[in-house]
């Protein structure tokens, strides 16, 4: 698969220092229960398969306290579910309670930028009477904390929740701070720029979301470069998650298959100081 390597590597670590984050953080949360469920490790290239067509599975499942027995608490408290058989979590499985019961999944995602400083972090999207009164002819979104995902993993993470009907929550961690959005938004914006005869550059910068072309360099690889199709959702119309703090930010140093020197950002420890709009999210995002 293209992309694989060293800065791929590098990019997993920060990323399951998200996941981690966030897992642990809502643990600590009174009312919520939150365990791994998507597969999260490093492989060779050589040893990875790659379906397009393939469900992907969210990162973390996510339990409100109170709708879980005493026993079912005990079964999946500190239990990590990526490991498990997915034949456990079918009808009659000893498992099934668990997608029976989650409030909500959570697929996360992470960028090493200084949230707070980014200049397009106020930027709001045109109402209809702004658009009318002075069109675009470009669409592009702002400098901002924004939630990126990728549009081959859309289709497989809609097809996972529409199978499961546990509401996917993508959530896109910073230093500083996180905001989250739902995939069903996502899904259902793609659904309107895809219609024929849409306004896309009108749909864009009055929705907030925008689908545009990028390029993903390896810095281990020189000339190493794939391009992907992306939604962006900007902060103004995402749940803020809260505030990220005590995140201690030092270099890492490692070497390529080409003995190339690569220098990588390392993130440890943090604490998230939750909004209640985001928990309000997570507990309701089934009803």
């Amino acid at each position: 698969m293209a992309g694989r390597g060293l800065d791929f590597e590098h990019r997993f670590n920060t990323s399951r220092w998200a996941e981690d984050l966030l897992l642990k953080s809502l643990n600590d949360t009174p009312g919520f229960l939150v365990v791994r469920f998507g597969i999260s490790q490093i492989r060779t290239a050589k040893d990875v398969t790659y379906d397009k067509t393939a469900w992907k599975e969210p990162d973390l499942l996510v339990f409100t306290t109170d709708s879980l027995t005493k026993s079912e608490h005990q079964s999946l408290a500190g239990r990590d579910l990526s490991a498990e058989s997915r034949e456990n979590f079918k009808r009659g499985g000893e498992l099934h309670f668990a997608v029976a019961k989650a409030a909500a999944a959570i697929e996360v995602e992470f960028s090493p930028y200084r949230a707070s400083e980014m200049k397009g972090r106020t930027w709001t999207p045109k109402t209809e009477d702004q658009w009318k009164r002075r069109p675009l002819i470009h669409a592009k979104p702002p400098v901002a904390p924004n939630i990126w995902v990728k549009e081959e993993d859309l289709g497989r993470l809609i097809g996972w929740e529409s199978e499961f009907r546990i509401p996917i929550i993508v959530a896109h961690i910073f230093d500083q701070e996180g905001f989250a959005v739902r995939l069903r938004a996502v899904s259902a914006f793609n659904d309107r720029f895809e219609t024929p005869g849409a306004d896309l550059l009108r749909l864009q910068m009055t929705s907030g979301i925008f689908k545009m072309e990028q390029s993903y360099d390896r810095q281990d690889a020189q000339g190493a470069r794939e391009k992907k199709t992306v939604f962006v959702v900007t902060p103004a119309v995402a749940t803020k998650i809260g505030d990220v703090n005590d995140v201690k930010v030092a270099a890492q140093i490692g070497l390529s298959a080409s003995k190339k020197y690569v220098a990588h950002t390392l993130f440890n420890g943090g604490r998230i100081a939750f909004s209640p709009e985001f928990l309000s999210m997570l507990a309701t995002a089934r009803r």
